[in-house]
């Protein structure tokens, strides 16, 4: 079955996206209401309930705190239970409680954060619990501590950390009917992409788009001696060509393009393309002819290509190395 989970701060409205996240998919809400149904029925009542809910609880060393860690193991021992044997009858949608965590391993499961700049929350908890700013700030931080110690204590996570969730909305420009509409459209994309493999989407992706010089890699035809010359940036790139034809190497030129760099939208800022593939040697070389002060920013890109694509083997033929082969070779240096 489907679970959302919705982990909020305080004065975020947090609890009113969810319910409407719920009507709107036509799942079960799990908030504090529907735990206490629950806690209940296993004999754990609201005084005691409330006591454990989400809170920072420092536990020191004596019987009595020791019979109220034991309490709390039981409550949340109670708690996961519960979410967990609903979750196989039926659709959730889980407000806070670790939910995210709890789920974090069940990919059916979509986890969302939802938050709000800190004078959007103080403005929200002030109208809505008829504070003034201060009352409404101490009540915001208190609640902030205790839910984040909670995760840490329980789980041992940060729920701070972005990689706990697939989506993570901001309150403070999103109104809660727009934050609702926004998980819901997020759970029925996930639910429909879900049944194609990401790997083979992946492929499918890529197949659709055309080859471009910057943004993907692109491949060439193994060439072999005899075969069509491409049109080469450098004389030098044609002599060692010919150099590589003589002893039947095959090769091909600039066949792929790396990406080194990319900008906060993904779009791909520097590139490299070493200037020929040895295929029978999965190799990649880059020739420079320019004097060895001149080629440090090729070294560099040299280097950023071997820490991102450490499988990928590459060399650089310097000038000096590339004009002595020349010579052994007995071909003339056409080029500077």
């Amino acid at each position: 079955m489907a679970v959302i989970t919705i982990s909020r701060h305080f004065g975020s409205g947090g609890e009113l996206v969810a319910r409407l996240v719920a009507e709107k998919m036509g799942y079960l809400l799990i908030n504090k209401a529907k735990i206490a149904d629950n806690m209940r029925s296993i004999g754990i009542l609201e005084p005691e309930m409330a006591y454990f809910d989400e809170k920072n609880i420092k536990f020191q060393e004596g019987a009595l705190d020791r019979e109220m860690e034991r309490r709390r193991r039981r409550y949340l021992d109670g708690l996961h239970e519960f979410f967990y044997d609903l979750a196989i009858r039926e659709n959730l949608v889980i407000l806070g409680r670790g939910g995210q965590l709890l789920f974090r391993d069940f990919p059916p499961a979509l986890h969302v954060k939802i938050f709000a700049p800190l004078q959007s929350r103080l403005e929200r908890v002030c109208r809505l619990y008829n504070l003034n700013e201060a009352a409404a700030a101490r009540l915001i931080s208190e609640q902030d501590r205790d839910r984040e110690a909670y995760l840490r204590q329980v789980f041992g996570c940060d729920w701070l950390d972005p990689g706990l969730y697939h989506l993570i909305i901001n309150t403070g420009i999103t109104g809660p009917e727009e934050a609702a509409v926004l998980i819901v459209t997020a759970a029925r994309l996930k639910e429909s992409a879900g049944e194609i493999p990401a790997k083979d989407l992946e492929e499918r992706l890529l197949q659709q788009e055309a080859p471009v010089e910057i943004t993907g890699l692109t491949t060439g035809v193994v060439h072999d001696a005899g075969g069509t010359t491409p049109d080469f940036a450098h004389p030098s790139e044609a002599e060692f060509a010919c150099m590589l034809d003589f002893y039947r190497i095959k090769w091909l030129y600039e066949p792929i393009t790396f990406p080194l760099e990319w900008d906060s939208e993904g779009t791909v800022t520097e590139a490299f393309t070493p200037d020929f593939y040895l295929p029978e040697h999965n190799l990649y070389l880059e020739l420079t002819t320019q004097k060895q002060k001149l080629v440090w920013k090729k070294n560099k890109k040299i280097r950023r290509l071997r820490e991102i694509y450490p499988d990928v083997q590459v060399k650089i033929i310097y000038g000096r190395d590339f004009r002595g082969l020349l010579k052994k070779y007995g071909i003339e240096e056409k080029g500077e």
